[in-house]
């Protein structure tokens, strides 16, 4: 298999997961906060910080998955 076509099938299935990873991530802050306002019976300002951490973890992700993408490779060996 040609390697060229390889490395663009491997940048568009990272590509493809880009949007699963964003929403499991913010999904996941919003569970964390609900679980730290249920069990240690803190404040509900809990659970839109987690909401809030979830969004910026997935935005580190998205950011540094494109700037793996953007970045150039080095040529096939001969």
């Amino acid at each position: 298999m040609d390697k060229e076509k390889l490395s663009t099938s491997a940048d568009l299935l990272r590509l493809s997961t880009l949007g699963i990873s964003f929403v499991l991530c913010t999904f996941a802050g919003l569970g964390l906060g609900l679980l730290i306002h249920k069990y240690l019976h803190w404040g509900t300002w809990v659970i839109m910080a987690g909401f809030g951490f979830g969004v910026i973890a997935s935005y580190v992700i998205l950011f540094e998955d494109l700037k793996a993408l953007d970045s150039p490779r080095k040529p096939p060996a001969p």
